[in-house]
């Protein structure tokens, strides 16, 4: 496994468009969790004053443990196209350079080949968490007024769902890549389809029809459900702040046909 991750490295190394979604989606890492808290001090500024308001937005225990783990799992995965878009590039440039074909010609079996993008996911998705963990620990006892270990370990689950969560897109990109093979075509139908085709069809099933549950099957709702939006429960409202098992078997049988479609497409189809 290792000398196929370190296969992949060496094809990337030189890449530039590697190099600068890496550094985006690093800044975009370092930078939300500062960002986002000049953002409350400008709402506390700028708020109406009266007796009607909510808790005041330097009261939200946003970067507090219990709290920081699903929060900040929520915030990055929003960031999570940028790496995406590695695997898409990485996948899509094989196929421009034939490069797929030359590795499989110099002794490369096709299932090695797809072992070692997935291998390569992997290790994105290991080392996203991990930096997570870092920046959470860090923001965590700058801000956090308890910062004891039951409390700092409290809801860590959403360390786990947010890996999870990162190599379900990447895995999904992946297909996706393998399907069209072109790499200005890929981008154009992964954001097309994130974000306006299956929005479109997943709000008219849940609004219209008030089927939720199908909604909530289609394949990016069910990688967005591992992670819930954990803010409404400061506007006291209702938020989901678990791991639901039920989100983890829909995005855990996606994450199964996403594999085993990868794995036929590389070994059957034509290189």
């Amino acid at each position: 496994m290792l000398r196929l991750l370190k296969i992949e490295l060496t094809k990337l190394y030189t890449n530039r468009f590697f190099k600068v979604l890496g550094a985006l989606w690093l800044f975009a890492f370092i930078s939300i969790p500062v960002a986002f808290k000049y953002f409350l001090v400008w709402i506390e500024k700028n708020e109406p004053t009266g007796d009607n308001q909510f808790l005041k937005p330097d009261q939200w225990p946003i970067f507090d443990f219990v709290d920081i783990w699903q929060n900040l799992a929520y915030l990055y995965k929003m960031v999570t196209i940028f790496i995406c878009f590695i695997v898409l590039a990485s996948v899509t440039n094989e196929f421009d350079y034939k490069t797929i074909r030359q590795n499989v010609i110099d002794g490369m079996s096709r299932r090695e080949w797809w072992l070692s993008k997935i291998t390569f996911m992997l290790a994105i998705s290991f080392l996203a968490t991990v930096i997570l963990a870092v920046i959470g620990l860090v923001v965590g006892y700058a801000y956090s007024p308890v910062t004891d270990v039951e409390y700092v370990l409290r809801n860590i689950e959403f360390m786990g769902a947010y890996f999870l969560q990162v190599f379900y897109f990447l895995m999904f990109c992946f297909v996706i890549s393998l399907l069209i093979k072109r790499a200005g075509f890929a981008f154009a139908g992964i954001l097309f389809y994130i974000y306006i085709l299956e929005p479109i069809v997943t709000v008219i099933l849940s609004e219209k029809y008030e089927l939720t549950f199908l909604a909530d099957c289609f394949p990016i709702e069910a990688g967005w459900n591992l992670i819930r939006l954990p803010f409404e429960k400061y506007f006291l409202m209702y938020s989901q702040d678990y791991v639901a098992w039920l989100d983890l078997g829909v995005a855990g049988a996606w994450l199964a046909f996403f594999m085993g479609m990868s794995y036929l497409l590389v070994t059957r189809r034509d290189l």
